[in-house]
């Protein structure tokens, strides 16, 4: 830590050294200083999306997500419980640019050439534009992994696997809404995230932590270059079944310094009955947006397969007592103990059917996006 004056109003505050701005607690001013020369310069374009959330409704939205995914809504509110909120304001760098990429490739034909039977008259050659507009955001944070949930935030709409950090700031802020609605309400969520961004001032953290920026903008753009590459050459590796050449043109309309609020949660499912006995009691993460209210990242607990293999063993369990009953005390238990027998061989059928369902949606998911994993037997 190291004291220095703020630019704007000379009232002297404790600031980071790593840190490539310094905001003044006092004033809300920006400014970066040389260290070399001593020259203190403010910077204007910073501003910050209002959080629009307290922890209450953080939670009653938590619920609402619990009870999404519960087999019995009712029970979602007492089997489920928050025990962690952080409201935080983290900075992003938006690059407003226009992306124009060509692309040329081959394509398989739909039906053979009888008239040449050679392997080239089964592909086409095609070739093809398209053009796409960003606010592309970027963490001005040096550890994109400190915060969980923010290092994988995009989820394209098209069915291509995100292996980069950044995202596309309209899109990816509306996503996790609880409630149903219109393309047309969604667009004018677009517009409204944008369009709320306030002149920093701490007042508008509304309780959530500032974190510090610590990247400059020429490293923001070289890595949201870096992201649209790789974002549009797997949307031109849909387009055709072998790419041979692929162009990308940026065109910079401008950069700015915003702080986004987002809370991260942590919960543990705590089932009731004798399912209790049989689960680990495991914090899992959430994200979501502090402006508009949207889930954007979760972890699931206790998928159908495990429940339905929880209730094998336990039946399971049940037949060998009934077995040993029937032999000790009178053997009407026998009738008792191939009920739970069968009942056991049910659900342990049709938890591996689940499992394989499961197994099987992600295996074309990942054939899909040409990231196959191996996964274990």
């Amino acid at each position: 830590m190291h004291e220095l004056n703020c630019p704007n109003c000379n009232t002297p505050s404790q600031f980071e050294l790593k840190d490539h701005f310094h905001l003044c607690p006092y004033c809300s001013t920006t400014f970066h200083i040389d260290y070399a020369t001593g020259r203190k310069e403010i910077f204007h374009d910073h501003f910050i999306v209002p959080n629009q959330v307290d922890a209450k409704r953080i939670k009653e939205i938590i619920v609402e997500w619990f009870k999404r995914f519960h087999h019995s809504p009712v029970q979602a509110e007492s089997e489920f419980k928050v025990t962690q909120l952080t409201g935080i304001s983290i900075p992003h760098w938006i690059i407003s640019v226009d992306v124009h990429t060509t692309w040329k490739g081959y394509v398989t034909r739909q039906s053979a050439n009888k008239l040449d039977p050679s392997p080239n008259s089964r592909y086409l050659l095609e070739s093809g534009t398209f053009k796409r507009v960003y606010r592309w955001a970027v963490s001005a944070r040096r550890n994109i992994n400190e915060q969980w949930g923010m290092l994988r935030i995009h989820h394209p709409r098209e069915e291509i696997h995100a292996d980069w950090d950044g995202f596309p700031l309209d899109s990816t802020f509306s996503r996790g809404l609880l409630g149903a609605i219109s393309p047309a309400e969604e667009n004018k969520i677009h517009d409204r995230i944008y369009d709320a961004k306030e002149p920093f001032d701490f007042r508008f953290a509304n309780g959530t932590k500032i974190l510090s920026t610590q990247i400059d903008e020429t490293e923001a753009i070289r890595r949201a270059q870096r992201h649209i590459d790789q974002y549009h050459l797997k949307l031109a590796q849909v387009q055709c079944d072998t790419l041979i050449d692929i162009q990308t043109d940026f065109d910079m309309a401008g950069i700015q310094l915003v702080h986004l609020p987002v809370w991260t949660g942590k919960y543990v499912y705590k089932p009731q009955g004798f399912l209790t006995h049989f689960t680990k009691y495991e914090e899992k993460n959430l994200l979501i947006d502090g402006f508009g209210a949207g889930v954007l990242q979760g972890e699931l607990v206790l998928i159908k397969s495990e429940k339905m293999m929880i209730n094998a063993w336990v039946t399971a369990a049940a037949s060998l007592i009934l077995i040993v009953l029937a032999f000790v005390i009178h053997p009407s238990f026998i009738l008792a103990a191939l009920f739970t027998t069968g009942v056991s061989i049910l659900s342990a059928y049709l938890s591996k059917k689940a499992a394989m369902e499961k197994f099987d949606a992600e295996a074309k998911n990942d054939i899909a996006k040409g990231t196959l994993k191996l996964h274990a037997a």
